[in-house]
């Protein structure tokens, strides 16, 4: 099974910190945290703070980095054997999974596999236009992902 990873993170540079993070199966079951302790605001970049924190939706979403690490491990661990991550940006997004997961990597998650998703332009603004996504959230980022990975099977582009 497929899983589309997708993070946001505070700025553009090496060591930045994780902010939200999701998953979305082949199914469209989804998971999504935003963490409550891996970043202050001073470490985010303007772009950050302009385009991505206003879309963060709160309340049950937030969560620690411990809690959202077991929460998300069971969660992967439910989709059954063989899930394998799928993601768009894998330099950014699989190190902030592995460092989230490092203590509790679900054993039928390959761990140094992947597959590229690529999602031209103009699609991602027909599917965000289509369903009322947010751009820079990462649950919305990763439906995305997966409805365009869906459309490639059937149009094949």
């Amino acid at each position: 099974m497929k899983l589309f990873l997708d993070t946001e993170f505070t700025n553009l540079i090496s060591g930045n910190k994780l902010i939200s993070i999701a998953l979305v199966d082949e199914n469209e079951e989804w998971f999504y945290a935003e963490l409550t302790d891996t970043y202050d605001l001073k470490d985010c970049s303007e772009f950050v703070k302009s385009f991505v924190l206003p879309f963060l939706r709160g309340g049950k979403f937030n969560m620690s980095s411990y809690e959202c690490a077991l929460k998300l491990s069971n969660w992967i661990e439910d989709r059954g054997p063989g899930c394998i991550l799928a993601c768009d940006n894998p330099g950014w997004d699989m190190p902030h999974l592995r460092n989230l997961l490092n203590d509790c990597w679900p054993e039928n998650l390959h761990k140094n596999q992947y597959h590229p998703v690529y999602v031209p332009s103009h699609i991602q603004e027909d599917l965000v236009l289509e369903f009322n996504y947010d751009i820079h959230n990462a649950l919305d980022d990763a439906l995305v992902m997966k409805k365009a990975t869906d459309l490639q099977k059937i149009l094949k582009f």
